[in-house]
């Protein structure tokens, strides 16, 4: 019997995944040799950009599930329950689409498949009692890393098996603009609250109550460094971010320059810190930064040094700058002295409610979800949303409606024009194939999910920086990012327990064609998957195409022994030497490869 790990080497070895991407146009790519699928990831190739040719004929209902959500799901989000949506066009479908998931609901499925793991233990637990179980941690019963261990894992399993896609994109987004490290100490033990009490709780709600959440859970207090700031000592860490990251945005930065040499814009807004004549700068300078440092002093963790330990908010007067400050009004007092802890509140209604925050976030949001390069009408309309809402209760619910059911949320142009994220490839992979794989706390194939993961740079809340992992496709175009990709896609493709494949890519083929063993051909085996990967079927199936070309000739190349020829194209696979993977074709590994590859393709990496 021939050696079954040198043959599958030798198999992935061939020249079929190169010619996969050189078959399509790319604006630049390094060439490399003996490049399809696990060898591929060993040879380390370097692609410096891409501009892919785009998936044929994609259906409107592939864009939206793809951009608000994680792509194609058989059954749940595909072109059959597109059009099962009412509304008479595309425009009406895509509104009663987003009401439905921004609505939510009761998740029946995900909640029995977390409920049947039976070992995510922090899910209900509140603020304190995850502080005292993982952060005091007195009866010494577990590690202080316990809720980050959930979350990371729990993210993935939100995202696979959800029937609200868009609340988990959402999310990804709202960790990504209020990043945090999550294996920090007092994140690690209070991640299952920063996720359920601050950034899920608010994400639908308004935008100043959403940064009011943020600037209180111990998490943030402790990763910016404000639970350190005081009057005596300040530490602006916390106030640079939340104006250069959380609102304003750099974009809105007037460089070295005062407070009155900045120019100004007139708002309606009064009261607090609005100046009484409705003038306030129309950029920051680094003397707000400094303002708004002192507006934040006092605060602090009722932690170790503080009665009760809770690990809930604390304010300290004692610490807390009292003298008069200024902040975006020109140099001139707009913050009284002696006003304690309103002076943060105030503070984060004159950032929140400014229009530069609205064009910030808008830009930020359209880029995240249309575009690197978005359309500017789309960008002015959502921060005109934004801005007019600044004072409603569902704020941020109604910018989402106006961002992605707005006339150019569906032009064509920027279909397929932003390059996934290896988390979103792995999930879109794991939804399209219909993997079953609870991603859980602490058993293996978790823990190897992990470790790959990690080697992608895009494993959930463990980007150190508060910037937030990056949105741009440039970023994810390296060849560590691709790679490692590419090959955990390969890892799901291939992993079983005892013979229980986590993705059923055999057992689901042999079912479609045991009546139709005759159409069994490495072209119709190609055609079926391509198929159900990317939900369409082009007119005289994909003959031609130039994907499917290659995977064809990937999946039929020759065995290593060169006593036995290639298959031909057209011909029938036998039946029962696909399903008990045989020597010397081992069609079963072939099929994995194969479908491997597909998922590597450009078409399925954009979105």
């Amino acid at each position: 019997m021939k050696n079954k790990n040198l043959q599958r080497r030798h198999l992935v070895a061939g020249g079929a995944a190169t010619a996969l991407l050189a078959a399509l146009p790319m604006t630049s790519q390094v060439a490399h040799s003996g490049t399809s699928k696990s060898a591929t990831l060993k040879q380390k190739p370097i692609v410096e950009g891409i501009k892919a040719a785009k998936l044929p004929n994609q259906s409107f209902a592939n864009m939206v599930y793809s951009r608000l959500g994680y792509g194609y799901t058989p059954g749940k989000f595909d072109s059959h329950t597109w059009f099962a949506l009412s509304g008479n066009d595309n425009a009406a479908k895509l509104r009663n689409f987003v009401d439905q998931q921004l609505a939510g609901g009761v998740d029946t499925d995900l909640d029995n498949r977390i409920a049947a793991a039976g070992n995510f233990e922090t899910l209900n637990k509140s603020l304190t009692q995850l502080w005292v179980d993982y952060r005091i941690d007195e009866n010494n019963q577990t590690s202080s890393y316990r809720p980050i261990y959930e979350m990371k894992r729990l993210k993935f399993t939100r995202a696979t098996y959800t029937a609200y896609p868009l609340i988990e994109r959402l999310a990804d987004f709202w960790h990504d603009h209020f990043s945090i490290n999550g294996d920090d100490l007092y994140a690690r033990s209070t991640m299952t609250s920063w996720d359920r009490d601050v950034i899920r709780a608010s994400m639908m709600g308004n935008f100043r109550l959403f940064v009011s959440r943020t600037a209180r859970h111990p998490a943030m207090l402790y990763y910016l460094d404000n639970y350190n700031n005081s009057a005596s000592e300040p530490n602006e860490n916390y106030a640079r971010e939340l104006i250069e990251l959380h609102t304003l945005g750099v974009e809105n930065y007037y460089g070295l320059a005062q407070p009155n040499e900045v120019p100004t814009i007139t708002v309606t807004d009064r009261g607090g810190a609005w100046p009484q004549d409705g003038l306030i700068q129309e950029f920051y300078v680094d003397n707000d930064v400094y303002e708004a440092t002192r507006c934040l002093t006092g605060w602090r963790v009722n932690d170790f040094n503080s009665a009760g330990n809770t690990g809930a908010f604390l304010y300290d007067d004692d610490r807390h700058d009292r003298f008069s400050k200024n902040v975006l009004s020109g140099g001139f007092t707009n913050f009284q002295a002696n006003q304690g802890q309103a002076d943060a509140n105030y503070l984060f209604a004159l950032l929140t409610r400014h229009p530069g925050t609205a064009k910030h976030i808008a830009g930020k949001l359209a880029r995240f979800f249309i575009s690197d390069d978005p359309p500017q009408s789309v960008i002015d309309d959502v921060a005109d949303v934004f801005y007019a809402n600044r004072y409603a209760d569902n704020q941020l619910e109604l910018v989402y409606k106006e961002l992605f059911n707005h006339p150019d949320f569906a032009n064509p142009t920027y279909w397929q024009s932003k390059l996934k994220r290896p988390f979103d490839t792995v999930v879109s992979s794991m939804r399209a194939l219909r993997t079953n794989f609870t991603v859980k706390p602490d058993d293996d194939n978790s823990n190897n999910l992990e470790w790959r993961m990690d080697d992608t740079g895009h494993y959930p809340f463990e980007w150190q920086a508060p910037d937030g992992y990056p949105m741009k496709s440039s970023y994810w175009m390296s060849s560590t990012a691709l790679i490692q990709t590419w090959k955990t896609v390969d890892w799901l493709m291939d992993r079983s327990n005892g013979g229980v494949y986590l993705t059923p890519n055999r057992s689901r083929m042999l079912s479609y064609f045991q009546n139709r063993q005759d159409e069994l051909s490495p072209e119709g085996i190609v055609n079926f998957w391509m198929w159900k990967i990317f939900d369409t079927r082009p007119v005289g199936d994909w003959y031609g195409d130039p994907v499917f070309e290659e995977a064809v000739n990937f999946f039929r190349q020759r065995p290593e022994n060169n006593s036995f020829p290639s298959w031909p194209a057209d011909k029938a696979v036998p039946f029962e030497e696909l399903e008990e993977n045989n020597w010397p074709y081992y069609w079963h590994e072939r099929l994995r490869g194969t479908i491997s590859l597909i998922l590597a393709s450009p078409y399925f990496m954009q979105r």
